[in-house]
């Protein structure tokens, strides 16, 4: 599918973002009047993301949200972005059905701006420049940590906007499921573990498959269908003497057929085949006062994109990112209120099995971060630098300085600066008729204050943030890749979980200004207003969670989008303590409405929309072993 981006991209002017001061002030006397306001998940949980070593989200002084293996499986949600999308500061855009391309934007930001790790890895295409979410099976997932705000200091390029690292399964028991839909939809799982004295293994295996329906209008009609096959593994090893050792492995395959403006208006063999695999070790030991970490890792992100080329026929181009990871970690306890953490950090990109021949198909990047962290009683700080030596452009030094306060055991105040940055992909420095090798990388600046505070009621979580970003990658006058744009994120993020009548309440409001610096335009499909909100109760044997999702109107590829919302209904009746019955309707009151527009007949006015579901079904059963 990335020779069908890379044609859009010369279509289609990558913007940024700007807040209105006056409105901004008024959005958060808003949110900050409201009387409780929340937390996606209890303050109490623990993240390893924010800093690599564990923490409290409460000492982590930065916008953190955990989501546990329990609300995936409760949410009985068939697929990642959709998820993702009812977290505040998230948007989805998806180009159709599952397995689409789908735009996953964490406040306002482009797909590229956050980093994804797998189990800690990098993962992704280096030639387009992002991991296509659309892929990573449900099943594979315990767990999700995401924090938000440039985090180049801790984990280098591509964290401009924050960093998911997604973990993979653990699960203590066998289970089977089966999950049945609307367009031949059929998903298949297992997972489980085995322990041998002081060696557990964990495993996960799905398969998913559906026929999908037609993602794009003014094309030829057909089903686009999407098929993914999974298989992963997780083996730990605990010595009292010589520390801990992993060994993990993650592959997935499949394909989504899909449709595309630049091919035939009858073409019908436009297909994206994907192969994806991660496999790392790692050993780790904890001391008296220090803790030491040794990370290997290999992974491979593989698309072979058949498509019809106007000049040749059809045509599959493939593109291959191959990445050998290593990782040093190491804290140091000086005093109870004072820690050092810091590593070295080194990986190798190389594109040099794709089909397309680049000008340098491979880079180095060294990496050294120091880190300090202040907790006494009240007050809470940490400074953070890291130095990247990237082959390709040269050094960039990047720092996180942030600085807390519990206002009480239940309430704590964070300020927080950090700086960012994104290496140009290989497309974007080498990609025939259109790379720029003098391209540098983009830069982030992003300021946030917040408020958690965890009630007896209610947890509430209140941010506010800026996230200027200079050096954007994008056409100039002559339609050359220049580092030419600048734009300017910034609004208000209020969240509130409480108990309300009886049931479990859930919701989040974002207020987003996302602006082109320079002309002051909004920046495409960026809404100005989100709002989310979850019910959910027990009764009994059966749980029954609604949930709504509401998205403003916002400028498109060719036209303004509409505001649309939509309601889903989920339900798990536990049959006995092996057999448990799973119901999910999507798009419950059959919302016709556009999500994504992709191009217009300029000579009648006609635009063409990516194709939404319309209501959908899924049921399952699942057996605990």
């Amino acid at each position: 599918m990335q020779s069908y981006l890379l044609k859009s991209l010369r279509w289609a002017k990558v913007g940024d973002i700007m807040l209105n001061k006056t409105t901004l002030g008024v959005a958060i006397s808003a949110a900050l009047s409201f009387s409780v306001s929340a937390a996606d998940n209890s303050i109490e949980k623990i993240t390893v993301t924010a800093n690599k070593f564990e923490q409290s989200i409460n000492d982590v002084l930065a916008s953190v949200s955990v989501i546990e293996r329990a609300e995936i499986e409760a949410s009985n949600v068939r697929d990642l972005p959709t998820l993702l999308s009812t977290r505040v500061g998230f948007q989805v855009n998806p180009n159709g059905g599952f397995g689409q391309n789908t735009g996953v934007s964490l406040r306002g930001t482009g797909s590229g701006d956050t980093l994804i790790l797998i189990d800690g890895v990098r993962t992704g295409s280096a030639t387009l420049g992002q991991k296509a979410l659309n892929n990573v099976p449900l099943n594979s997932i315990e767990r999700i940590e995401i924090i938000k705000g440039s985090r180049a200091a801790v984990y280098g390029s591509d964290a401009l906007a924050g960093v998911i690292n997604i973990i993979t399964r653990e699960s203590d028991n066998l289970s089977l499921s089966a999950t049945f839909g609307s367009d031949s939809y059929q998903n298949y799982q297992v997972a489980g573990s085995v322990k041998s004295g002081d060696i557990t293994t964990a495993f996960n295996a799905g398969f998913e498959k559906t026929d999908n329906f037609d993602v794009l209008q003014g094309v030829a009609p057909d089903e686009d269908g999407y098929e993914n096959k999974n298989l992963g593994f997780k083996v730990n090893y605990s010595d009292a003497h010589y520390g801990d050792f992993k060994l993990l492995g993650q592959y997935s395959e499949g394909f989504a057929d899909y449709d595309s403006r630049f091919s035939p208006a009858d073409s019908t063999i436009e297909r994206d085949d994907f192969k994806n695999y991660q496999l790392s070790a790692g050993w780790s030991k904890n001391y008296t006062n220090q803790t030491h970490s040794i990370d290997l890792a290999l992974a491979t992100d593989d698309s072979d994109n058949t498509y019809v080329d106007f000049s040749v026929g059809p045509t599959t181009s493939t593109f291959i990112t191959k990445r050998t990871q290593v990782d040093y970690n190491g804290q140091y306890l000086l005093s109870d209120e004072l820690n050092i953490s810091g590593g070295v950090n080194w990986y190798n990109d190389d594109v040099s099995h794709s089909s397309q021949l680049f000008v340098e198909d491979s880079r180095d990047v060294l990496a050294v971060f120091v880190g300090a962290y202040y907790d006494a009683d009240k007050v809470l700080a940490n400074l953070t630098v890291r130095q990247d030596d990237d082959e390709q452009f040269g050094d960039e030094t990047t720092y996180t300085a942030a600085a807390g306060y519990h206002l009480s055991e239940d309430a704590t105040f964070r300020i927080s600066q950090s700086t960012g940055f994104k290496a140009p992909t290989f497309n974007d420095l080498y990609f025939p008729l259109y790379g720029n090798p003098d391209l540098q990388p983009e830069k982030s600046v992003n300021r946030e204050l917040g408020l958690s505070v965890d009630f007896d009621i209610a947890q509430v979580d209140v941010a506010i943030f800026r996230n200027d970003i200079e050096d954007k990658i994008d056409y100039d006058a002559n339609f050359a890749l220049a580092n030419i744009d600048e734009a300017r994120y910034e609004g208000v993020e209020f969240s509130l979980s409480q108990q309300f009548f009886g049931f479990d309440s859930n919701l989040n409001f974002a207020y987003l200004s996302a602006e082109d610096e320079e002309t002051g335009a909004e920046l495409r499909n960026v809404a100005k207003r989100t709002f989310n909100w979850e019910l959910a109760k027990q009764f009994g044997a059966f749980d029954a969670r609604l949930d709504m999702q509401y998205r403003s109107d916002r400028e498109g590829a060719v036209t303004r989008l509409g505001s649309y919302t939509l309601w889903n209904l989920a339900g798990n009746y536990q049959v006995n303590e092996h057999i448990e019955i799973s119901l999910r309707v999507e798009n419950l009151f059959d919302k016709e409405y556009n999500a994504v527009d992709s191009n217009a007949d300029f000579t009648t006015g006609q635009v063409y929309y990516y194709n939404t579901p319309e209501r959908r079904f899924f049921a399952g059963a699942s057996y605990q072993f």
